[in-house]
């Protein structure tokens, strides 16, 4: 039975009842539970994740479908007589406006899961965590010198001037000193003021390990966003005009998770931490744009949490072509084709592979019909049957 209102939906839901289902690409609406308990389940789990989660009353879920559209992570069955407050992503502006709090609670919960997937992106094979030296301080230059070694020298020297700045009698101030001076580069970061900023092609916006002080909105230009992973550059995202980054250290107060770095001539607006709660009332529209970011972050990272724990390597680039697509929106009909528009050797950087695993990714491409590459761009010549093949190899995980 449902009861229509201006903004939302309360719908009853019977014991057993399955109201999203993992793999489902209809979006839809989101939940809010009133009344009653929810088993989200997840058929293939991040490691240090449980496949179950319980959830109750003030508790939400699907919002990550319904504000990006893309397919469901979890499925949710009523585990009692259940009662939800249901809404569309088109409402969710008016539903912010009424309620405030709540869309600070779906943002700090992301960003909180957000962390959670970071550290198990790290928890096999980086050497460190966050913060094995106990010292935020000292993991940024263990972070420089990965960066210094791998060859990114820009993002390396802010690192160092990073920790002379907060931390300039620091035990580490030596090499820091050392590196700045072969790198012909001042000890002190270009500081910067206002609410606009302006960065020149491969100027540094922040880096890993960094104290956030704003969320950042891209005006004009691109921005990359990486990190290490196991010594090799990973490449999280490429950020176009009216995307947003840099929410999640402005919400929890925690250092920079990645670097972001302009790859053209960029403009980005600055919202600092002083008005950013504030903004949930005036601007709901904001505020649902940093919600629909994050969701397709969690996403995002989810996905590849989990398709970094495949041992097979067929899988693991099947499936992480397959996010791919879905990240494109693409449909995965018979006989649809895809361009990704990326090369061999940066399908292995977004997968935080080295290079030496390139034979084995061209390998896999000569033997998939469906997979080509053209012009040094891998093209897909049939969705369906990328899907098929994902899916397959899946099940046979799961029945391991």
């Amino acid at each position: 039975m449902n009861q229509n209102h201006q903004v939302f939906i309360i719908q009853n839901f019977h014991q057993g009842s399955y109201i999203t289902v993992e793999g489902d690409r209809k979006g839809g609406l989101f939940h809010i539970i009133l009344d009653g308990r929810v088993n989200l389940h997840k058929k293939n789990p991040a490691n240090g994740e449980p496949s179950f989660q319980s959830i109750g009353k003030g508790d939400f879920f699907g919002v990550i479908s319904s504000m990006t559209g893309l397919p469901q992570l979890e499925s949710a069955i009523a585990t009692t007589p259940l009662t939800t407050i249901s809404v569309s992503h088109d409402k969710f502006g008016d539903l912010i406006r009424k309620n405030a709090p709540l869309a600070m609670k779906i943002i700090k919960s992301y960003s909180l899961k957000l962390r959670l997937l970071d550290q198990l992106m790290e928890s096999d094979g980086d050497g460190f965590t966050k913060n094995q030296h106990g010292d935020p301080h000292e993991d940024i230059v263990v972070r420089a010198e990965k960066h210094y070694q791998f060859g990114d020298k820009k993002i390396a020297a802010h690192m160092y001037k990073t920790y002379l700045e907060f931390n300039p009698d620091g035990p580490q101030r030596p090499k820091c000193i050392s590196r700045l001076k072969y790198l012909n580069e001042s000890e002190e970061k270009k500081v910067r003021t206002g609410s606009i900023l302006t960065y020149k092609p491969g100027e540094v916006i922040f880096v890993e390990g960094e104290i956030g002080k704003e969320l950042l909105i891209v005006q004009s230009g691109k921005v990359k966003i990486v990190r290490m992973s196991q010594d090799t550059e990973m490449v999280m995202n490429i950020l176009k005009e009216g995307e947003i980054f840099g929410e999640m250290s402005l919400l929890d107060n925690k250092p920079r998770s990645a670097s972001a770095v302009a790859l053209t001539p960029t403009k980005v607006a600055s919202i600092n931490k002083v008005n950013f709660h504030s903004t949930a009332e005036l601007n709901p529209q904001l505020m649902t744009k940093v919600i629909t970011v994050l969701s397709e972050r969690v996403w995002t990272l989810y996905r590849k949490v989990v398709n970094s724990k495949f041992f097979d390597m067929g899988l693991r680039y099947g499936d992480m072509l397959l996010i791919l697509a879905e990240q494109a929106r693409q449909k995965f009909s018979a006989g649809n084709s895809h361009n990704f528009q990326i090369s061999p050797k940066d399908l292995l950087k977004m997968m935080a592979l080295p290079e030496t695993e390139l034979s084995s990714l061209m390998k896999f491409l000569s033997l998939q019909g469906y997979l080509k590459n053209e012009g040094n761009q891998i093209i897909c010549t049939d969705l369906s049957l990328l899907e098929r093949f994902v899916i397959s190899n899946k099940n046979k995980v799961d029945k391991k």
